[in-house]
């Protein structure tokens, strides 16, 4: 069912075609119903506010008899090129190619809802080139939005199309203030996630390697190989068990540090430095991600001064950052008399950047206050070489038949980056500065990202990794290398035994059967640590590293693995914004992770030929 029709259930009957069957083919079969009725709600709700001229013209006479006509053949819809309204209104009930192809061709403000409608089309589309038409007029609606970047990507990475994903590299996503957020909080979010995830596989890894050796070192220590057996299994228990990557990570890192040595301690006590960072740099980010889910008024604000919207907001009279962009929202509206009051008194109060004073100029230069805008031009131009108020002040020139001033302050705008062929002032828009300053205002959150009783743990394990709390250095059979203490350990001659290889060698009387022996157990420890090394780094490539104590090369390549794992094991560690609509991009991270997997499958392997198993 197409989103836009479903629109229209509350206006005239006859305007409707019957619904079509619904399809959620394309749809990422994740999705469930329960999940889609919800984003078809917010997609219905964001849609209905679009704009306050579309309801007011729908819920008109006027609706009535264009559509008649329209329908009839005695009007065309050309002719109406220049209403976008009409447009969208004869799109919504005839689905019109033609009234797609002449939205395209307006030039229309940023309009994040009809956007938001074309990308569900585009999820519901029947075929690709359907697709591409959707996600085309979607951007045409909102070219900077993340989630017409996200679309394109993700389609031309799944249809393996050079095009489409060279069309949404070349998108300006990055001078929006909303996608720079999303990528700045999403991606601290999977390297904060692909860290600990790191700091985890280097603890299993060493858990595995040192779990023969903690397991004999916990009481009842008795040289009965069962006994060992069962102590393994126990201390199993929070992997097998409880199953939280979480609980093990404490677990193990506590039970490691009673047998590490200190160059293994030092790479432990680097990863939880690291965790503790990270946390502090992502208290910032808890603001960012309350802006993206619209948990403050701040995304009104930057909906206000970004996008088609009719809210109304009244600002902090003591935030001069709401004022102003409050303000450049009324102009936006035409509600000159509230925008005047606001930028008057941003001005008189001393808020006198570059585009308070021009966007002030411009509402005097529609009133016809020319000597009052002229002041406040040169103002403009002497603190800012911004090209706007040079060319404001070339169409006020111009209006008063002043000529040759008029070119020369239109050169001035040329030569400062600024042209247009408008023929009315120019307003500056906040800048993305004023919305950081904004948001970082904020009071700070300390439980967001990251919850502040999960970093306690981290810190007192990194406390008592400098404490010299250590088990005593256990004794390794020379033999067969399994770990025994001081009450275990047989001796013959200077070798260190186990009890199980000294009852093998007291049994034999012969020196050339014994020294068979010895070679047989020492060649079967070598290779059953080589089969773990290698099973290991298939699980996980650069773990068999670490297990052989080749910590940097192992990190080298499970840090990347981790990168590419979290999204698509974890995706809903990642914030999406509010209404946020888009084609899938588990595309994207599995072509991603199948070459950046196979990569290091092959080098990890190509090093671990290399590397002796002791």
């Amino acid at each position: 069912m197409h989103i836009a029709k479903s629109m229209e259930f509350s206006y005239k009957v006859h305007k409707i075609r019957p619904y079509d069957k619904v399809s959620y083919s394309v749809v990422d079969t994740t999705l469930n119903y329960p999940i889609i009725l919800c984003m078809l709600l917010t997609v219905l709700i964001l849609f209905s506010q679009f704009s306050l001229r579309y309801e007011n013209f729908v819920n008109t006479p006027r609706s009535d008899s264009i559509f008649v006509s329209l329908t009839r053949g005695t009007t065309k819809i050309t002719n109406y090129r220049e209403n976008p309204v009409v447009l969208w209104f004869w799109r919504v009930n005839t689905q019109s190619q033609e009234a797609d192809s002449l939205l395209a061709l307006l030039d229309m403000g940023r309009n994040f809802y009809l956007s938001s409608v074309l990308r569900w089309e585009a999820l519901d589309a029947e075929d690709n080139a359907e697709t591409v038409r959707r996600l085309n007029l979607a951007i045409h609606f909102d070219s900077s939005g993340i989630e017409n970047f996200v679309s394109l990507l993700a389609l031309g990475v799944k249809k393996r199309d050079v095009n489409l994903v060279r069309t949404a590299l070349s998108l300006p996503v990055l001078t929006d203030f909303k996608s720079q957020l999303f990528f700045i909080t999403n991606i601290a979010i999977l390297i904060i996630a692909a860290l600990f995830l790191s700091t985890v596989v280097y603890v299993l890894v060493k858990t595995i390697h040192y779990l023969p050796v903690i397991s004999h070192r916990i009481g009842p220590r008795q040289p009965i190989q069962w006994i060992d057996t069962v102590k393994t299994l126990i201390l199993l228990i929070p992997l097998l068990v409880l199953r939280n990557l979480y609980i093990a990570f404490i677990c193990y890192s506590i039970l490691l540090i009673f047998v590490m040595d200190h160059r293994e301690k030092n790479w432990l006590r680097l990863s939880l430095i690291a965790l503790l960072i990270l946390y502090i740099l992502s208290l910032p980010l808890n603001n960012c991600i309350s802006f993206l889910t619209h948990s403050n008024s701040n995304h009104q604000l930057y909906e206000i001064v970004h996008y088609d919207t009719a809210l109304d907001l009244t600002p902090n009279p003591d935030d001069p950052y709401q004022q102003q962009f409050v303000a450049y929202g009324r102009k936006k509206q035409g509600r000159l008399e509230e925008a005047l009051s606001l930028y008057e008194n941003l001005y008189y109060a001393g808020n006198r950047d570059v585009a308070v004073i021009n966007n002030l100029a411009n509402i005097y230069y529609a009133y016809e206050e020319n000597s009052l805008a002229e002041s406040l031009y040169l103002k403009a131009t002497m603190i800012s070489d911004q090209g706007e108020p040079f060319f404001n002040m070339g169409l006020l020139k111009l209006r008063n038949i002043e000529y040759s001033e008029s070119s020369h302050y239109m050169e001035e705008a040329r030569q400062h980056g600024f042209s247009s062929l408008r023929k009315e002032p120019v307003d500056i828009a906040p800048s993305n500065r004023e919305f950081y300053k904004l948001l970082f205002s904020e009071k700070v959150n300390f439980d967001g990202i990251i919850d502040f009783i999960f970093i306690i743990p981290v810190l007192i394990i990194l406390i008592l990794t400098f404490i010299p709390i250590r088990f005593s250095e256990p004794f390794f059979c020379t033999t067969c290398g399994r770990p025994v203490c001081k009450r275990c350990v047989k001796e013959i001659g200077d070798e260190i035994l186990c009890s199980n290889c000294f009852t093998k060698f007291k049994s034999t009387k012969q020196a050339e059967i014994e020294e068979d022996l010895r070679i047989s157990v020492n060649r079967s420890r070598k290779r059953t640590r080589r089969i773990i090394m290698f099973v290991v780094n298939l699980v996980l490539p650069g773990a068999g590293l670490i297990y052989s104590n080749r910590h940097f090369a192992g990190m080298f390549f499970i840090v990347p693995m981790m990168l590419i794992y979290v999204p698509l094991i974890m995706p809903s560690l990642f914030v999406q914004p509010a209404g946020y609509i888009a084609l899938p991009l588990k595309p994207v991270f599995v072509t991603a992770g199948i070459i950046v997997g196979a990569i290091c499958y092959l080098l990890s392997f190509a090093l671990l030929r290399e590397t002796n198993a002791d």
